[in-house]
């Protein structure tokens, strides 16, 4: 009994430095998932996982990057699945497959790659995270890409922006850029609502349009700048475990006066 004292006193006057500390296993707290287009940079705690499904539907398109399509062939669906792991306390490992139309018929692409955040579990309400990786197009395109993302929260509600840049190993096609900004309100616990904001395509505002009469020129490989405003839905459950995105946006292409309806919904779950 006198050992058994001794030993639980020498251990509560230990230093810190000197305790085991339980490493964290739980699911993290800080992953929100409240975003259609914008990609939030909270990620999951080490060995655990967000994965999410998300459907697209607008005109059919050879990116799995773009939030919608680059092209005018017609209306289609793009359908993506996404795993994202936590490695350590601030970098995460992404794997999106995509599944959608092209041309005549059905192809698949992914993009994989790392996910550095370091304000992850932060205090205060910034968060940030830079990802780089390598993508595969509908149309077997390879490319690298590179994109930061950023939020901040007041109170209830959270700004979002994003700028994504990749570099697809294809004719015609140097650097394609695009933006998302986007704004989240919480109602009640359960509800969000918010509205964003993607501009994608950039480069090709600054870039020459060369012989009107060919299919692609140089620099105008995907049509034009394409803008887009839509509003996003996401009702949380399960603890804030789960996350329903869902909501309409409208597709503005101004070099034609082009408005079109288009839609998106995504599901995350973590674990």
């Amino acid at each position: 009994m006198l050992f058994a004292s001794l030993a639980g006193t020498a251990f509560a006057d230990a230093p810190e430095d000197d305790k085991i500390e339980k490493p964290r296993t739980e699911v993290s707290k800080d992953v929100v998932r409240p975003w259609l287009y914008n990609d939030d940079p909270t990620i999951p705690s080490p060995l655990h996982v967000v994965a999410s499904l998300a459907d697209t539907y607008s005109g059919k398109d050879r990116s799995v990057s773009r939030a919608f399509a680059s092209t005018d062939d017609g209306p289609g669906a793009k359908v993506s699945a996404s795993a994202e792991l936590g490695l350590t306390r601030m970098l995460a490992f992404d794997f999106t497959g995509v599944l959608g139309g092209y041309g005549a018929g059905i192809s698949s692409g992914l993009m994989t790659g790392l996910r550095f955040a370091p304000f992850d579990l932060a205090s205060h309400g910034f968060r940030l995270a830079v990802a780089a990786g390598y993508l595969l197009d509908l149309d077997t395109s390879s490319g690298i890409y590179g994109r930061v993302a950023a939020t901040y929260d007041v109170g209830r509600v959270r700004l979002a922006t994003m700028v994504h840049v990749e570099h697809v190993f294809r004719t015609g096609d140097a650097v394609d850029v695009f933006a998302t900004a986007g704004v989240s309100a919480r109602v009640v616990p359960a509800f969000r609502l918010g509205i964003e904001y993607i501009v994608q395509d950039i480069e090709e505002a600054f870039a020459s349009k060369g012989d009107p009469d060919e299919v692609a020129p140089p620099g105008r490989a995907e049509g034009g700048v394409h803008q887009f405003v839509g509003i996003t839905g996401t009702v949380e459950l399960l603890h804030h475990k789960l996350f329903l995105n869902f909501g309409p946006a409208l597709a503005f292409r101004t070099e034609i006066g082009q408005v079109a309806p288009v839609g998106r919904a995504v599901v995350s779950y973590s674990f």
